[in-house]
């Protein structure tokens, strides 16, 4: 919590609503300088299964290894101060999750505001949705982050959040993906996520682009990357050429095609394929079936970035 006092309110009674009655709620507050704090403090006197915390550093990381070195439960999630859980969600995911250890359970999601909310955010609600209904995160892990920051449940065993690394979720995600958990997703709406101006993923550099393509960059020369094969980047745009730029800087060489040439690819021999571009649906079909013609599979040989 920084700062939270518009929306602390509506979150904690949202998680005092839960069906699921057996939880405990570790409040970090991250120095505030309005309400944020004395709001947290009047759930804690009105219900001992909360309990307010001070950050013992600085900022969201530092903020998330403090609550969870605080915690004694098996289980955990990670709740955002500006965002609303649906009062099943913790009963939804523990149902689905059971007792075990090597799986991350999600579910859908949905973004509300005062406002109309952006056709970004509203692309990237659907694009999460698709992925809990295909169940199909991993296939994706390059485009975007797959599972909502705030929108998981999963043994304690499975959470460590790295130090003065960022994008702190997609890198938690990363470690999942690593770790082989299976990724579980449920067909409910099990987080409300808040659309405002002050938002940390509009306003702090770590959330912007380039953060992102420096992470997944890293990931896939470390947990993907077969060197014995040569690199395609396929697309000529802003995103593609942040793609080059850092493969670039690590060493890498990849041969950048614009889609409007893919048959340049024919001339690369068993190719690994970033596709820095995502098309209209008809064109992106084509452009799926056409790499899989070549006897390259998603999530192989071909990513989305």
């Amino acid at each position: 919590m920084k700062n939270a006092e518009l929306w602390l309110a509506d979150c904690l009674h949202s998680v005092h609503r839960q069906s699921y009655a057996n939880w405990e709620c570790i409040l970090v507050d991250d120095h505030s300088q309005d309400n944020t704090l004395s709001i947290a403090q009047s759930f804690v006197a009105s219900d001992d299964r909360f309990c307010c915390i001070s950050n013992k550093g600085t900022g969201i990381v530092d903020a998330l290894n403090t609550a969870l070195s605080h915690s004694q439960c098996a289980w955990v999630t990670r709740m955002d101060a500006d965002d609303i859980m649906p009062p099943e969600k913790l009963e939804w995911m523990k149902n689905a999750l059971g007792n075990r250890k090597d799986c991350v359970v999600t579910g859908r999601v949905r973004y509300f505001s005062p406002s109309p909310v952006s056709e970004g955010y509203r692309a990237y609600e659907t694009w999460l949705n698709e992925r809990v209904d295909r169940q199909d995160h991993w296939e994706w892990v390059y485009r975007e982050c797959v599972i909502a920051s705030a929108n998981w449940l999963t043994h304690r065993d499975n959470v460590q959040f790295p130090t003065d690394v960022y994008p702190e979720d997609y890198s938690l995600v990363f470690d999942w993906y690593r770790k082989h958990l299976k990724v579980i997703g449920i067909d409910h709406v099990t987080h409300m996520w808040r659309e405002h101006l002050g938002r940390t993923s509009r306003t702090s550099a770590h959330y912007q682009q380039p953060a992102f393509f420096r992470m997944k960059t890293a990931r896939f020369i470390e947990l993907d990357r077969d060197h014995t094969r040569p690199l395609v980047v396929l697309g000529d745009n802003v995103k593609t050429d942040l793609l080059k730029e850092e493969l670039e800087s690590i060493g890498e060489s990849p041969v950048q095609i614009d889609r409007t040439e893919v048959k340049r690819m024919d001339s690369v021999v068993n190719p690994q394929v970033l596709v820095g571009v995502y098309p209209a649906p008809v064109d992106r079909l084509r452009l799926e079936e056409w790499l899989t013609a070549k006897g390259l599979k998603m999530g192989v040989d071909w990513f989305y970035t």
